[in-house]
Order: C-alpha cells, then sequence, then structure tokens
C-alpha cells in the first residue's frame, strides 16, 4: 500500500484539505463542541444511513434489470464492499471492486455492473443538484462561494461567481447522461467510434479490448426509454432524503438546531450540506474523501451562519459516522465469506481486458 502511487495521492489530497480547515477555522470552538456533543444521535443517525444503502441497494436490482434479475437483499453486501473499497482505498477503486464482486455473484459482466453504478453515480449527482436548487427557494445559496471567501478567507483570491459555479457542477453531470442515453439509443455508432481508438491497442488486445467496450456500452441499455430515466430519478430521491435524515440527526447531537431559527430552515440546511459535501467529493481522490469532505461540509455550514469551529466538529464527526461502520460490516461480510479485499481488487484490474 505504502509504494502506491494512488495511495500517495490521496493522503496528499486529505493532508491538503485537512491543513486548510486546521488552519482556517476555530480549532478550539472545534475542541469544545467535540466535547460537548450528545454521541447518543449517532445510534439512530447510523441506522438510517444503513437504510439510505439499502435503497440504494433496491436502485440497483432496477438498473441491473434489463440484465439480470437480481435480488435487493443480495445486492446489499455488494454494495457495502463497494463502500468499503471507497472508503480504504483512493481514487474510487470501489466502483471498480463492486462490479468485480457483483460478477462473482451474479450473472452480469463486471464491465455492464461497472456502466451501472456510472448510471447511478450521474443520477446521485443530478439528485443532489434538484436538491440544491430546491433549497435555492429557501437559502442564497447563489452566493456560497463569494460568502464562503469573505467569511472563511479561502487561499489565493478565490473568489468565483455563483453562476460559474453552478456551470462546472452542473455541465458534467448533464454531459454524461446525454452520452450515456445517446449511447443507449445508438450503440452501433459508439462501437464503431470506440472501434477506431481499440486500433491503437496492441494487437493482441484489440479484440478482447472492443468487447469490454461493447458489453460498457451495452450496460446502458436501460436508458433508452424515457420512463426508466425518469424512475431512476425517482428512485435516487429517497435515497439522498434518507441520508441527509442521517445529518440532521447527527446535527442535533450538536445542537445545531440552535442556529437557525426555524425547524424548517434547519431541515433546508442539511440538504445543502448534503448535496455541497456529495457533490464536491464526487471526483475521485482520497480514500473515503476525507479532507475534502470535511471542508465542504464545514463550509457549507459556515455559510449559513454557523461558527467555524462548530461546523467543523460536526463535519468530523459526520464523515466518521458515514466511514467507520460500513468499513466494519464491509469487512465483516468478507470474513465471513472467507473473501480478502487486496483480493478483489487485484483480480478486478487484472481480468478486466477479458470481461
Amino acid at each position: 500500500m505504502f509504494t502506491n502511487v494512488r495511495f500517495w495521492i490521496g493522503a496528499a489530497i486529505t493532508a491538503v484539505f485537512l491543513g486548510l480547515l486546521v488552519l482556517r477555522f476555530d480549532f478550539d470552538e472545534m475542541r469544545e463542541s467535540l466535547a460537548s456533543a450528545n454521541y447518543v444521535y449517532l445510534i439512530p443517525a447510523v441506522g438510517v444511513y444503513y437504510v439510505s444503502l439499502y435503497l440504494r441497494s433496491f436502485r440497483w436490482s432496477y438498473v441491473l434489470r434489463p440484465f439480470a434479475s437480481t435480488r435487493t437483499n443480495r445486492l446489499f453486501p455488494v454494495v457495502m464492499v463497494g463502500y468499503t473499497a471507497n472508503n480504504v482505498l483512493p481514487m474510487r477503486i470501489g466502483e471498480l471492486v463492486r462490479s468485480y464482486y457483483l460478477s462473482t455473484r451474479e450473472p452480469v459482466r463486471g464491465s455492464t455492473a461497472l456502466a451501472t453504478i456510472l448510471i447511478e453515480r450521474v443520477f446521485d449527482g443530478l439528485t443532489l443538484l434538484f436538491f440544491l436548487a430546491i433549497s435555492t427557494l429557501f437559502l442564497p445559496v447563489s452566493g456560497l462561494t463569494e460568502r464562503i471567501s469573505e467569511n472563511v478567507d479561502l487561499p489565493f483570491g478565490i473568489e468565483p461567481s455563483g453562476a460559474l459555479v453552478g456551470a462546472v457542477v452542473i455541465t458534467p453531470f448533464i454531459g454524461v447522461l446525454t452520452m450515456m442515453v445517446m449511447a443507449a439509443l445508438y450503440p452501433a455508432a459508439f462501437i464503431r467510434w470506440a472501434g477506431r481508438f481499440t486500433t491503437l491497442a496492441p494487437e493482441k488486445y484489440r479484440a478482447s479490448a472492443l468487447g469490454l467496450v461493447v458489453r460498457f456500452i451495452g450496460g446502458f441499455e436501460g436508458l433508452q426509454r424515457p420512463s426508466r430515466v425518469v424512475s431512476v430519478f425517482l428512485l435516487s430521491a429517497p435515497i439522498w432524503l434518507a441520508e441527509a435524515t442521517m445529518y440532521y440527526i447527527v446535527a442535533l447531537g450538536f445542537n445545531l438546531q440552535a442556529e437557525f431559527d426555524t425547524v424548517a430552515l434547519m431541515v433546508i440546511a442539511m440538504l445543502v450540506v448534503t448535496s455541497v459535501s456529495n457533490l464536491a467529493t464526487s471526483i475521485p481522490s482520497s480514500q473515503g474523501s476525507v479532507g475534502p469532505f470535511e471542508f465542504f461540509a464545514a463550509l457549507s455550514l459556515a455559510f449559513l451562519g454557523v461558527s467555524t469551529g462548530l461546523a467543523f466538529a460536526y463535519a468530523v464527526i459526520l464523515h466518521l459516522a458515514l466511514l467507520l461502520p460500513v468499513i466494519a460490516t464491509g469487512f465483516l461480510h468478507l470474513a465471513l465469506r472467507n473473501v480478502r479485499l487486496s483480493d478483489l481488487t487485484r483480480r478486478r484490474l487484472a481480468d478486466a481486458p477479458e470481461e
């Protein structure tokens, strides 16, 4: 692990963001907030988070339906293992692990499974953007970057406009969704286009590489019908509402309700924190997005008027509640099945050209 370049890239990203937090947030207030928090709230919060993961497994069974009839109960441990890998490995390698592990348990090719996971990620982003848009009706989210830059003293004079940030965040999700739908509608054209690039590979790998591309594009088959696109979006909403509920419960343990005038405003605030922290960490980075998650979650709360020390403390405990139970569950499942995570990682990378 310590000789792996990806590990050190992830560790560097974590160090940079945690360093920014420590240098620019009230560290003394953070320690006081951690000492006075009521950690009993973590018990129901983690329970709600498991509900969101189960709903995620249900959605995945729907996305996989054109390729195999799978049960949610069988997909749930696969999701847990994938999240475990994401939490301990950098660059979202857990998505590769999840696709490979599914192929060992269900009659689904790993490349096809990976395409369905990409579909999930795009709809996650679109759902979070929708929540953020709804929040703008109640909170001045459009001024988020400017307010953060003023109140928290971002480095390098960063003061991007709300419109620019919105364009940068929205464009990739819309662009990728458009490409997936087009690939589902016109697979032959995409395969011909991909075939031109496979000619750049060594001759002995060209056939297997093209076969991999064909199966990957086939994973978008379910997006041919608009009704399925709408259904995946509708199935994504309860997943993130459940996770936002977890954020709310943890916030009660830090008495964050005292920072807002009404319960409704606190609910909207949790939707903002959920959306911003997860959108900001959707790009592959550090192990479990440690560093970027805390940074953007704390900044979101600081923008909404929460003191920086309290916001930092809340973000740290919230992220631990998201990471540690899943890691424990994932490794427990692997131990019961006598499977090592390192084996799944190596096999997925080694077998990819043949799938």
